[in-house]
């Protein structure tokens, strides 16, 4: 993960999780740089080193500071995990957190965390049929009706992460906006691609699980105790 390590404003020690943008365009970052031009070319060496990866098992988008990603990595040593976050700031502080636990406790080899616009970018570092499953926790909900467009989990990008998904490949959702949990799985069901199920088997347990331990989750229950978390869970139809 060059590029971010030891970052004088990324310490772990003094991690300023609240003091800079909370969200980004993604209809205006367009010029991230990306550690290889196609998928087939990715480095997967310098990012899970000593591992022996071609794929990502499970891709968190939005990631935020890394923590879902991390918990995710110490339950599943054997499978990879990639966190995608567009804010330089927050993707630096994530990164920062698994290079800080490596070389302390000689763990995470398999979590990797990559600056990154996902909305123009995914196509340049995900193969076809390749990802178990893709994690959508506390996105932006992007209310200003203006704003809708730049909502993630529309029914476009649905097609598109099918694409990428294995045979039975699922998406994880989670927010505390009903409306926008709504929207997500209206989104997802027009694309006629993907069936709502109820498990808890598997990633989907650990989903639940971690999910009320990252950084936005805390955030947003600090405001209210009792808020509701609203989740869903949707499986490729083939």
């Amino acid at each position: 993960m060059e590029g971010f390590k030891n970052r004088p404003d990324c310490q772990s020690k003094a991690y300023q999780r609240f003091r800079h943008r909370p969200h980004s365009n993604p209809l205006a970052d367009n010029n991230i740089p990306l550690p290889a031009v196609n998928a087939d070319e990715f480095p997967y060496n310098d990012f899970y080193p000593e591992q022996n990866f071609s794929s990502f098992s499970l891709i968190d988008i939005g990631c935020g500071y890394g923590d879902f990603i991390c918990k995710m990595a110490s339950e599943y040593s054997q499978k990879s995990f990639l966190g995608l976050e567009i804010r330089d700031k927050a993707a630096a502080i994530a990164q920062q957190q698994i290079i800080d636990k490596r070389e302390t406790e000689s763990c995470l080899l398999n979590a990797a965390v990559l600056r990154c616009n996902v909305m123009r970018q995914l196509p340049i570092l995900v193969s076809k049929g390749s990802v178990e499953a893709f994690s959508i926790m506390f996105a932006d909900p992007q209310f200003k009706q203006q704003n809708k467009r730049r909502r993630v989990l529309t029914q476009s990008f649905a097609i598109e992460l099918q694409y990428y998904l294995q045979s039975k490949g699922l998406i994880l959702c989670c927010t505390d906006v009903q409306e926008l949990s709504e929207a997500m799985d209206e989104g997802v069901k027009e694309s006629g691609l993907f069936e709502k199920i109820d498990t808890q088997d598997g990633l989907c347990a650990s989903f639940l699980k971690h999910l009320n331990q990252t950084a936005d989750a805390q955030r947003h229950l600090r405001k209210d105790d009792d808020k509701t978390i609203y989740v869903s869970v949707w499986k490729k139809l083939i």
